[in-house]
Parts: C-alpha cells; sequence; structure tokens
C-alpha cells in the first residue's frame, strides 16, 4: 500500500500532461501568434488594443447573453455543490484583495484586479476539457453547472467591488446610483441582465438575429486570446512575482482544498460531483481575469502574466490533484 503512490502518481502525471498538452497548445499557439505579429511589427499594439475593446465591449457580452439566456437553471442544480465550489473562490478573492492591498501596498483598484484574476478560474477552456478527459463525459454535468454560474457571479463580484471603492471618490452620488450608471454603460453586464431576461421569459432572438450572433460569440475567445499575445509583447512581469505567485498558489491549491473539505467533509456530496467540483476547482486564471483589468486599465500585466504562469503550473498541480481524488 505504501508503494501506490509511487507506483500511480507518474502514470497519472503523465496522463494529465497530455490532456493538457492537447487543451493548452491551441491556446499558446494563438497567443504566440498575436505576440509575434505585434512584437515583428506586422500588427501595431494599437490595433491589437483596438481588437480587445471589441471583445470585451461585444464579442464577450453577446457570448454571455448567447449562454446565460439559453442555460437551464434546473438541470443539475445542486446548492451545497455550488456553495462549496464559490466558497473557495470568494475566500480566494477576499484574500487575494486583503493581501494585495495591505501587504503589498497596492492601490485598491489594482487590488481589486488582482484579486479578480484570483476569483476568476478557467472553468470553459480547461475545466470542462480536463474533467471530460479525466472523469468522462458523465460527469460534466456538474462543470456545465458551474460554468453557466461562473461568468455572472464573477464579474458581478469584481465590477460591484470596483464600483464601491471608485464611488468613495465621488461622496456626493449614492452607491445605489453608481450602480445603476454602470449598469447602462457596462456592455458586459447588459449582456448578462438581457440573457437573464431572455431565460426567465422563455425568449429567442429570431433567426436572422441569432446567426450573427453566434458567430460574433464564436469569435470572442480567440480573437481575446490573440489581442492578449499582441499587449503582452509590451510588458514585462519584472517586479510582480510575488503577487502572480500568491494568485497561482489561490487558484490552484487554496481554492480546491477549500472545495473538497466542504465538498467531502461539510456537506458529504457524491463522490462524483466531489471529483468535478475539486478539477474545475484546481484551473489557473481565465482569460477573463485580463480581460478585466483591460476595462479598468489596472494591474493588466499581473493579470496577463497569472494566466500565463497559472496555466503552465496546472500542469503539474492538476495531475497531483488528480491522483489525491481518484
Amino acid at each position: 500500500m505504501s508503494n501506490r503512490p509511487l507506483m500511480v502518481l507518474p502514470y497519472l502525471l503523465r496522463f494529465d500532461l497530455q490532456i493538457l498538452l492537447e487543451v493548452t497548445t491551441p491556446i499558446f499557439l494563438i497567443i504566440g501568434g498575436g505576440y509575434l505579429v505585434t512584437h515583428l511589427g506586422y500588427m501595431k499594439l494599437p490595433a491589437a488594443e483596438g481588437l480587445m475593446f471589441f471583445v470585451q465591449n461585444i464579442a464577450l457580452p453577446v457570448m454571455l447573453f448567447n449562454a446565460i439566456s439559453k442555460i437551464d437553471l434546473g438541470v443539475g442544480f445542486n446548492f451545497k455543490f455550488l456553495l462549496s465550489f464559490y466558497t473557495g473562490s470568494l475566500l480566494s478573492f477576499i484574500i487575494a484583495l486583503t493581501i494585495a492591498h495591505l501587504y503589498f501596498r497596492r492601490s485598491w483598484e489594482d487590488s481589486v484586479v488582482i484579486a479578480f484574476t484570483a476569483l476568476f478560474g478557467n472553468t470553459v477552456l480547461l475545466g470542462l476539457a480536463v474533467v471530460d478527459r479525466a472523469l468522462g463525459a458523465d460527469s460534466l454535468t456538474g462543470t456545465f453547472v458551474i460554468v453557466a454560474f461562473h461568468a455572472p457571479f464573477c464579474f458581478l463580484v469584481g465590477i460591484i467591488t470596483m464600483e464601491l471603492y471608485k464611488s468613495r471618490e465621488k461622496a456626493d452620488r449614492p452607491v445605489i446610483v453608481s450602480l445603476v450608471s454602470l449598469i447602462w454603460k457596462n456592455a458586459i453586464l447588459m449582456g448578462m441582465i438581457l440573457g437573464l431576461i431572455f431565460n426567465f421569459l422563455g425568449l429567442n432572438l429570431p433567426e436572422f438575429l441569432a446567426v450573427p450572433a453566434n458567430m460574433v460569440a464564436g469569435s470572442a475567445i480567440p480573437a481575446a486570446l490573440f489581442a492578449l499575445g499582441g499587449i503582452l509583447s509590451q510588458y514585462r512581469p519584472t517586479g510582480d512575482f510575488k503577487i502572480i505567485a500568491m494568485v497561482c498558489f489561490l487558484t490552484l491549491i487554496f481554492h480546491p482544498l477549500v472545495t473538497w473539505v466542504l465538498s467531502s467533509l461539510v456537506f458529504n456530496i457524491s463522490k462524483p460531483l466531489i471529483q468535478s467540483a475539486v478539477i474545475t476547482a484546481a484551473m489557473p486564471p481565465g482569460l477573463n481575469a485580463f480581460i478585466f483589468a483591460s476595462i479598468y486599465k489596472r494591474g493588466t500585466r499581473i493579470a496577463a502574466s497569472s494566466v500565463l504562469v497559472g496555466t503552465i503550473m496546472t500542469i503539474f498541480t492538476s495531475s497531483i490533484i488528480l491522483y489525491l481524488i481518484a
């Protein structure tokens, strides 16, 4: 029995390495393509920034609208399962916010971006693929539920927190007025709210609108990855290694640990749901962390570097987690 970890772990490491390389290679190729063409001067930096503007103000809101308007919120819904996952997410956000401001002496706005990076895991590009390959398609129900709630939950937490801090600079303006104004001005929130309205009312876009909406939504992820590569060409992660390490620790180790404790020891949910929740919780910061940073023009270097470093580290950390929860 004592030799089992030595015998099984190398196999799982090889297995997970294959899974994650298959998933991450296209991501890095697209990011690398954007970096290369910008670095060589074929695409100017303003063009990359313009592409990111298209992503965060048009493509991503349309993608979120499509996703939320079509979600069947009753299928696979398990409150204890979601509480296990999102308690870890929210704790990661609070811890990162506190440490970034009090220990690293970053401004509140920078600290919110850093905290959002620790909050928003890559549940779509990596989470779904890893759960599918590691546990099988039958285990995807829980991850689909997390994906359904993930963007709305994380963006609401991040944007509302940021706006609350910013509203302190406008003491004569009530917070509720700031939030209502934010909803009308923020395309991402508008996309989510319209998606919820369509969902609750059972509405669907007419075909002549649904087809172009699907095309625009499908461009969000690849366009964002390519733009990220272009924008990264101007950054160097000098001086931010400790913050990046903190973000990676919270997303890759702390979050799955909290999720495992709550799902298995506190709520005692079924093993397939525990495995789905823990593996999904172990994913690195997602691309939306960089998009959030770009919206507020704060902490973009940290967000981008955390996405890249965390994705590479996941190849090793998720292998160990897969072994521990098998």
